[in-house]
């Protein structure tokens, strides 16, 4: 794949903290409608990854381009509108409001135009209340419309999460750990929900980090293994999850 057929291009990226790299000359490519896992053990970079190319870390060096622009240095509400939404291995969401409410703020969000989102933000228009309910019924959550986000249990925190992600009605879906902290139906229930989005919107691109291999099996055609910062395996499920090197530096031995 060329980088002129990619959605996302990532091209030399590195990012350091004080002078420490987390990652290092990451070359990536990922297409339109492209389902992509990154694995890899514990603090091989993933997270920062995300960040770097969903705008909330600058890269130290490199360049990111997103649908044909240079973004490199877009604030995370510039790319929100440009049609990439991301969710977090902790969910971050509007504990005071209820889950309806933070739909509506997530689908607020994702608006073009000047100004901050609460300039706009109304629960009477007929176009964000239509994706809202859209997005409750897609993760079954329906049911707890009306309840405050604090008071949620974690699945169901993850779970919103997704959905105010998914209300925006992305080009690009980021998802960081989708099921971490999930009991086994939360998380069965998830990968149903994801399983249905790529089903349902073939051009949307879905890129997750995930430890769980019952996401990445039901979801990835592809998969990128991370290690010490770098990009060391690419391939489908089956070619990088067999690898022997993913064996020694992701897996185990207990896997072999």
């Amino acid at each position: 794949m060329t980088s002129a057929e990619s959605l996302i291009s990532v091209r030399g990226v590195a990012k350091s903290y004080g002078g420490v790299l987390a990652i290092s000359d990451i070359d990536l490519d990922i297409a339109q409608g492209e389902r992509v896992a990154i694995i890899g053990p514990n603090g091989a970079g993933k997270s920062t990854l995300f960040g770097t190319i969903a705008g909330e870390h600058r890269p130290t060096k490199g360049r990111i381009v997103f649908d044909g622009r240079d973004v490199t240095s877009w604030p995370p509400s510039r790319l929100t509108k440009a049609g990439l939404s991301r969710t977090f291995q902790v969910a971050r969401l509007f504990g005071s409001m209820t889950v309806r409410d933070n739909l509506i703020v997530a689908a607020t969000a994702c608006r073009g135009g000047q100004g901050a989102w609460w300039d706009s933000f109304d629960k009477q228009d007929p176009a964000v209340i239509e994706r809202v309910d859209r997005a409750l019924g897609r993760t079954s959550l329906t049911g707890l419309a009306d309840q405050e986000a604090a008071t949620l249990a974690q699945g169901a925190r993850k779970t919103l999460e997704l959905a105010m992600a998914i209300v925006q009605e992305p080009k690009v879906l980021l998802l960081d750990e989708p099921t971490a902290g999930m009991s086994l139906d939360d998380a069965r229930a998830t990968i149903q929900a994801l399983v249905g989005i790529c089903r349902d919107q073939p051009d949307v691109t879905v890129v997750i980090t995930a430890h769980d291999m019952d996401v990445i099996f039901a979801v990835a055609e592809r998969v990128v293994l991370m290690a010490q910062g770098k990009v060391v395996l690419d391939g489908t499920p089956d070619e990088v999850t067999g690898h022997a090197i993913t064996h020694e530096v992701y897996l185990g031995s207990k896997h072999g």
